[in-house]
């Protein structure tokens, strides 16, 4: 191989190389595109501190503590928006969706410089909810008595969602992998998977017959969303999802103010 040979190959070589690494720039470029607003859940602990699995379960926490009821401030009670800034703090604000399901159009101003979490669709099984003869016509719980039996019985009702109906969108830009069979949204509780809730007299539960102050243990199962800081004004969230084996889903939009700080 003379000098000249080795030359001309080197050059296509190198310009081989520049075109693939310009095709991986752009496939990379095109991939976050494709969710510019959506924390991926495998950048969630670096970017907010806590990974999807871990806020899912501080969410349900959050929730279950405020009282819920006819002019009582838990949001999940109200299908418009009303109380949605009940016991917000830290650098995450939490959404929530109408406990009886179904559309609604919810209003809620958010901080500048906060990140947004959302429970799409999930589920959750706890040891508060027990005698399982509370629901002797459910064979899905939601009772259980351990971590083990907690998490089996959350994970068969979240495997009961139908992945072709999970959607969502921010200001319109679609929010890709989410109806993948493997989808990265869809978390159990994490650190713990078994976390510990403290409940009201007037509680989240009394929608399954059950009330009174107390406390439990909980797995919670289900597809999720943290959206980055928006920027001030008007925003647009949209989620949708639906069970199969019973008539239940969510399909929600949120209308954002992020006001100037």
């Amino acid at each position: 191989m003379n000098g000249n040979t080795r030359f001309w190959r080197l050059i296509f070589a190198m310009a081989t190389i520049a075109t693939l690494l310009g095709f991986s720039a752009r496939e990379v470029l095109a991939d976050s595109s494709q969710n510019p607003y959506i924390v991926p859940p495998d950048q969630a602990a670096s970017t907010t501190g806590q990974t999807y699995g871990k806020w899912s379960g501080l969410w349900w926490q959050w929730m279950l503590a405020i009282p819920f009821g006819h002019n009582l401030p838990n949001p999940t009670f109200y299908s418009d928006g009303t109380h949605c800034n009940t016991n917000q703090s830290g650098t995450v604000w939490f959404l929530t969706e109408p406990a009886s399901g179904g559309v609604a159009t919810e209003q809620c101003t958010v901080p500048f410089g906060q990140y947004i979490f959302i429970p799409i669709l999930n589920a959750e099984c706890s040891t508060y909810e027990q005698p399982l003869g509370v629901y002797p016509s459910s064979p899905y719980g939601p009772g259980c008595t351990d971590e083990a039996s907690c998490s089996a019985c959350a994970k068969t009702l979240a495997d009961l969602i139908n992945t072709g109906s999970v959607s969502a969108s921010v200001d319109g830009t679609p929010v890709t992998g989410l109806q993948s069979p493997s989808s990265p949204f869809r978390t159990q509780s994490q650190s713990p998977t078994f976390f510990q809730f403290s409940v009201p007299t007037n509680n989240f539960f009394a929608t399954e017959g059950l009330s009174g102050a107390g406390s439990g243990m909980s797995v919670s199962d289900g597809y999720w969303l943290m959206i980055r800081p928006l920027t001030v004004g008007q925003h647009t969230i949209h989620v949708e999802a639906a069970f199969t084996k019973f008539k239940f889903g969510e399909n929600v939009t949120y209308n954002i103010t992020v006001p100037k700080p």
